[in-house]
């Protein structure tokens, strides 16, 4: 936990709602930070102009910060807004950094031109934009001539509690099944999860597939709960929000775990930068990953077990082959009781240190003489962007 910065620091910025929305990343950020960090959590833009002096203002998801509450939408209006605050602010001295988790909206509309146009002026205006793998640094900088670091990525600490009595249950369900695989988190139309659990029974036979995750979709709960039926038990759903702290009792009981991705049907720029939590968790607590070739996701993986299917192809052979594997495992073997502990926390404070190293280098001892300049970037601007 970050000690509450003086009055005259110059602080490190986060947009988010945090902690008001449990956010696993960032509360794991925050718990991990080094104490010289100077951080602070801000739920919106406007509530930074009260702050003095001038610090390192962090985006992370920008979706939010040009919706429109009234239009329940992200607008043209809101965009040019958030773009014009953004440069107000940097003309005040604010330096400007972009965490970039993934290049646009992940939540299920289709992406707009509005979602592009925000994407390319932020990577234009930022002063530093981070990314988690070095796949995605090669990327942007074919999008912008900023300066694009790398911060990596991790997982989920180990549990600190023990297994509630719903959690408990699933883990003694998995535990008499071999092998088990896991697909733990929200339950969304990037995973594409009816269409994934229909492939797992196609693609194989002895294997069960534990689904944790709580949905939000009513066609997709519709969709997944027919299969789940269906599945002749292979497939149980444990239709609730799976506390971080509790994760690790499930990850500790799978073989393997199942991370889908599309990129397909407007997810094509998961192909470009993508920040799969759900592949640097089950990683970080050393478990085996049945998932798409993307770029970071390859990335991730790499020295690890893995079963990866070629980007946008279904994830069928991999999930027959990850069976056959684990079905050939000596009998009596249980892979599962030779995993070592998580790295997540070596690697939360790798990232923190990153920060901490970053914040020394926008804010020197004496604020900057110098305030950003030039005008507010424009939605849609007249002139060629920088690449």
């Amino acid at each position: 936990m970050t000690s509450p910065p003086t009055a005259t620091a110059r602080r490190w910025v986060i947009i988010t709602d945090y902690p008001r929305w449990p956010s696993p990343y960032f509360s794991h950020l925050h718990r991990h930070a080094p104490q010289a960090l100077p951080l602070t959590f801000c739920p919106d833009l406007a509530s930074v102009s009260a702050i003095e002096p001038p610090g390192v203002l962090n985006l992370h998801r920008l979706k939010r910060l040009y919706h429109d509450p009234t239009a329940e939408a992200r607008t043209e209006q809101a965009a040019t807004k958030l773009l014009a605050t953004l440069a107000n602010l940097r003309q005040a001295g604010w330096r400007l950094v972009w965490t970039v988790h993934n290049l646009k909206p992940i939540d299920g509309q289709a992406t707009t031109h509005t979602d592009n146009a925000v994407s390319d002026s932020v990577l234009d205006l930022a002063d530093i934009v981070l990314c988690h793998t070095s796949a995605d640094a090669m990327s942007l900088r074919t999008r912008t001539s900023g300066d694009v670091r790398v911060a990596g990525w991790a997982g989920l600490d180990e549990p600190q509690q023990p297994p509630s009595d719903a959690v408990a249950k699933l883990v003694n369900h998995m535990h008499a099944q071999a092998p088990v695989f896991l697909l733990l988190g929200h339950i969304t139309r990037y995973k594409d999860l009816p269409a994934t659990a229909t492939i797992f029974l196609a693609h194989t036979t002895n294997a069960s597939l534990i689904i944790a995750g709580a949905s939000r979709d009513r066609a997709i709960s519709a969709d997944l709960g027919r299969v789940v039926a269906a599945s002749g038990g292979r497939i149980v759903w444990y239709p609730q929000r799976v506390p971080p702290q509790q994760a690790g009792h499930l990850y500790a009981a799978a073989h393997a775990a199942v991370c889908p991705y599309r990129a397909d049907a407007g997810y094509d720029f998961f192909a470009d930068v993508l920040h799969p939590s759900s592949v640097a968790t089950a990683t970080c607590y050393g478990i085996p990953v049945i998932g798409p070739d993307l770029p970071a996701v390859a990335e991730i993986t790499r020295g690890h077990p893995r079963w990866l299917a070629p980007a946008g192809a279904s994830l069928g052979p991999a999930l027959s082959a990850a069976e056959a594997t684990l079905m050939a495992t000596a009998p009596g073997v249980d892979t599962r009781t030779r995993r070592p502990p998580s790295d997540a926390i070596h690697r939360w404070q790798r990232i923190g240190r990153l920060y901490r190293s970053l914040a020394a280098e926008l804010l020197p001892d004496e604020p900057s003489a110098e305030a950003a300049s030039g005008t507010p970037p424009h939605l849609y601007p007249t002139g060629a962007h920088r690449r």
